[in-house]
């Protein structure tokens, strides 16, 4: 009978027991599935948040350090360019570098200073005043790169070292220093402190997990924090970093730090055309132990789940066999007790899970590192977490019943809660930035999220608010956004921040066809404030324009300082076109009233002017690029006409400077080439009627237009600095042509030449090389005449009374070309003991009898002779200018009158026909010049 049940019962058994455990199996996959999803969703969500904040964080660290190098690398510039117009003597002098490097040391700190080394990587001297004159740094790279040509006006970054000297942990900026002829002069170095980087990184950590890190192209560490003592100049090269910058120059990635062993999430970012990498790593470790607890605690109810799935599944299977033995007359009863006994378990399985639910969102409220704050519908609070009281200052007893809009200050107004409570009436959750109060006072500001909890009849039960303090953060973010964007001595947008309005103003104007103004202004003589009062004077000038320039516009414009004194304005949606010309005159206003730039015991006026260039958009160009240039071009106009004016951009500009640029390329061809002439106009002692001297007058015979008159191409020599080879070439021609001439006879014949301002400038010729070249044709010093202009003996540079003294030393002459038309004083002419006066072809050619030329040339020969001067006239041209002259008294005359321009081979033919008895009297050379 036991037989026969059994064997009935057996197939159902076996089905229900298969179905019971393929079902517990498939709940508890399905159980697994849903935890896993779960944890994976909040570990990429989390991994994302960490690479969004560290890539945020490395851009804000590479404008930080960017703007530091291109502040001393501005530094590098200028006195590299002070350093190539200094004479090899002033160059090799210790006392006058270090005076030269410490000029402007108001503007250095500790953080770096200037050091100049000399071709062979000697140091010659530095910024601090120690003495390190003769310390070779020969074999350091910041040195040995400058070998190169091709680091000609390039920047070079040095890996980090320590100082030889001052045994500071060290990074090296340097740069080439060349001559005017591109001769190699030296490196001009700049050591920067690396603990500068280390305190900056320091405070813009904002929690102990992050990492920051400047490493050098060739893999050293220069800063790092933390860890910075022993991460110093620590190779990184065979680290992940470098693996990932040889395939990208930014990204992301995960690994265990080689510096301190803690895994961390790093972003990087290569620096734009130096060696420089900024990298930002975050372990996450709060995260990351949240994390793993969560996956114990969720781990740990799985497990019960599945047990009690298994107990439920065993206890089922018992009920089964025991159901299939009984009689049929209970079974209806098992069934009743059976669905009992399920509705009992489901029920206790409900409770436990509610349990550790609970257990759960308590560690988690109680151990969040975020502050957390619940109020009722009403907004008052229930209750806060430690992290909160912390944050406020407030414990949970001191703030239970009060609403949570009590701890905010005034900053907010009634319209930012009424916008606020709307959005958590519509949505049901808030999230943005408001500023609280801490206990003590200070305020603080927060980002918050609002999330709201709903009852089972949907309506607002418990408001959720988790808090973050970002006070620290924003200020750090603000820093380094103001560093990069504003110029630090005006406050004013920098050229970068000035780019960036210029391309919104520009998408402006196309939304409201309202046309733009972009005006370039550069300052008028503001060298001459730095060279006379000073350096901080031009500072202190600086600031009051960028202030007169604010005031001078609207308030929608933008006033910019591009560097220097040039200065930027961009007069957006204009309606009228005559607000520019208003605009424009009020600068030039401004410009010109004097500015009081001492103390009430310290008194200095400095007196200046503008020259201002205006381009119109969209009718000037299309892109930024090209207003920029059209208004520097109208600017520069501006000077050409005579300063303290402003001028449109006109399309004739672009090609005025488009042929300037292609007859300075000619003239470096024709310097090549050998296209260049020399002509000599004679002058005659006016008492003998015989040629005494000659002027040398340089010609350009262009292969297309012909022979070309000194004004056609001399201003584009002097700009291009081609007039210095120019006029060395000139002199040496002459020299030749005065050997010659004295071989006939003449042993006192003179040739005069014309010699140029920016000959006698610090980057101008070498004078000496002059006085050798005549002693290598045994000829007297005397022979040759320098040709001077009166706007020479005004300049007030040294270097310009030095050379004259020097040519007067060696027994050469001078001569004042042009007398009378500028502004020189008699005590100028005594000062530089002048040899001679050419008076101007302007007062020659109005001679005529009762005129007042007549009696403007007898006072100026009157007043030369009375100084032992000799008179040259020019451009005496007619028989009644030469009688009228030579009735004043006049020494010496040249012009068309006595012999046009002529060649060398011509000049000595004249000469030789004069020593002629038959060729004696001054009619027939008159005759035979004419």
């Amino acid at each position: 009978m036991a037989s026969q049940r059994k064997n009935l019962r057996s197939p159902a058994y076996l089905r229900f027991r298969r179905r019971l455990i393929t079902g517990l199996l498939l709940m508890a996959a399905l159980a697994i599935a849903v935890v896993v999803s779960q944890f994976r969703t909040a570990y990429v969500e989390r991994e994302l948040s960490v690479k969004n904040q560290t890539e945020h964080f490395v851009k804000a660290m590479e404008a930080h350090v960017l703007y530091s190098i291109q502040s001393v690398d501005l530094s590098l510039i200028g006195f590299a360019n002070a350093i190539k117009v200094l004479t090899a003597q002033q160059r090799h002098s210790p006392e006058t570098m270090s005076e030269l490097l410490s000029s402007r040391g108001s503007s250095f700190n500790s953080e770096y200073w200037i050091s100049f080394l000399d071709a062979k990587g000697n140091a010659v001297a530095t910024s601090t005043g120690n003495n390190i004159t003769g310390t070779r740094y020969g074999d350091r790279d910041y040195f040995k790169a400058h070998l190169d040509v091709a680091m000609r006006g390039k920047l070079f970054i040095g890996e980090p070292s320590i100082g030889r000297r001052s045994s500071q942990k060290l990074f090296f900026l340097s740069r080439r220093v060349e001559s005017a002829k591109g001769e190699f002069l030296g490196v001009i170095v700049a050591p920067l402190n690396v603990s500068r980087y280390v305190t900056v990184f320091e405070n813009s950590r904002f929690n102990s997990d992050i990492s920051i890190a400047l490493v050098h192209g060739g893999g050293k560490v220069i800063a790092r924090v933390p860890n910075f003592e022993e991460s110093f100049a620590k190779d990184l090269g065979p680290t992940a970093l470098f693996d990932n910058v040889r395939i990208a120059s930014s990204g992301t990635y995960k690994v265990v730090s080689s510096i301190d062993n803690i895994a961390r999430v790093f972003s990087y970012r290569v620096f734009d055309n130096l060696p420089l990498i900024i990298a930002v790593g975050s372990n996450d470790a709060e995260s990351a132990r949240l994390l793993q607890q969560n996956y114990l605690i969720a781990g740990a109810g799985l497990i019960m789940l599945l047990i009690l799935m298994a107990g439920a599944g065993h206890f089922s299977l018992r009920t089964y066999t025991r159901q299939e033995e009984r009689e049929l007359r209970y079974r209806a009863l098992y069934a009743d007790s059976r669905e009992m006994e399920q509705k009992l378990l489901a029920n206790e399985e409900e409770r436990k899970k509610n349990e550790e639910s609970m257990k759960l969102a308590a560690l988690l409220f109680q151990n969040s590192g975020e502050g957390m704050m619940v109020t009722d519908a009403d907004g008052r609070i229930l209750t806060v977490n430690p992290a909160f009281s912390l944050l406020s200052g407030y414990t949970e007893k001191e703030l239970i019943g009060h609403r949570g809009y009590e701890l905010t200050t005034s900053r907010q107004d009634i319209n930012f809660f009424t916008r606020m409570f709307e959005s958590i009436a519509q949505t049901g959750q808030w999230e943005g930035e408001l500023w609280h109060q801490h206990k003590d006072g200070e305020e603080y500001l927060v980002a918050m999220r609002f999330n709201t909890v709903y009852d089972e009849l949907g309506n607002p039960f418990r408001y959720v608010a988790l808090l973050s303090d970002i006070t620290k953060k924003k200020a750090s973010e603000e820093l380094i956004w103001r560093q990069a964007n504003f110029d630090a001595l005006t406050g004013l947008p920098n050229r970068r921040m000035f780019h960036e309005h210029l391309r919104q103003e520009m998408k402006k104007t196309d939304r409201s066809n309202l046309p733009m103004a972009l005006v370039f202004m550069d300052l008028d003589h503001f060298k001459e404030i730095n060279d006379t009062l000073g350096h901080d004077k031009g500072d202190l000038l600086l600031k009051e324009v960028a202030i007169r320039l604010s005031s001078s516009v609207r308030g929608t414009d933008t006033v910019a300082r591009l560097g220097g004194d040039e200065f930027t304005i961009i007069l957006s949606e204009l309606r009228n076109a005559s607000d520019v010309v208003r605009t424009a005159q009020e600068i030039l206003k401004q410009m010109s009233t004097p500015f009081n730039l001492g103390s009430a015991g310290d008194k200095h006026v400095a007196h200046i002017s503008s020259s201002i260039g205006i381009t119109l958009y969209p009718e000037d160009g299309a892109d930024a690029e090209t207003l920029i240039k059209n208004a520097d071009q109208a600017m520069y106009a501006a000077k050409q006409q005579g300063r303290n004016r402003f001028n449109y951009f006109a399309p004739f500009m672009q090609e005025a400077t488009r042929v300037r640029m292609t007859l300075v390329n000619e003239l470096r061809e024709a310097v090549n080439h050998d296209e260049l002439r020399i002509l000599f106009q004679p002058i005659i002692d006016l008492a003998s009627g015989k040629i005494c001297k000659a002027e040398a007058l340089v010609r350009w015979q262009h292969p297309v237009r012909g022979l070309l008159n000194p004004a056609e191409f001399i201003s584009i020599a002097e700009s291009s600095g081609m007039i210095v080879g120019i006029g060395d070439w000139v002199f040496k021609q002459a020299a030749r042509e005065v050997q010659k001439l004295q071989a006939l006879g003449l042993p006192d014949f003179q040739v005069s030449v014309n010699k140029s301002a920016w000959q006698f400038r610090d980057d101008g010729s070498n004078y000496q090389q002059w006085l050798d070249f005549l002693q290598e044709l045994h000829l007297n010093a005397n022979s040759i005449i320098i040709e001077v202009t009166e706007n020479l003996l005004l300049d007030t540079a040294n270097s310009v009374s030095e050379r004259m003294l020097a040519f007067q030393h060696a027994h050469m002459q001078i001569s004042l070309d042009d007398f009378g038309t500028g502004y020189c004083s008699v005590a100028f002419l005594k000062r530089f003991d002048i040899d001679y006066i050419k008076i101007d072809p302007t007062f020659v050619s109005n001679l005529s009898e009762g005129t007042d030329g007549v009696v403007l040339c007898e006072a100026i020969i009157a007043m030369a002779h009375k100084l032992n001067i000799k008179v040259i006239a020019e451009g005496i041209e007619t028989p009644q200018q030469l009688a009228a002259l030579t009735a004043a008294g006049c020494d010496l005359g040249q012009g068309y009158l006595f012999s046009r321009p002529i060649s060398g081979e011509e000049l000595e033919k004249q000469i030789k026909n004069e020593q002629s008895p038959v060729n004696n009297s001054l009619d027939i050379h008159r005759t035979t010049c004419e």
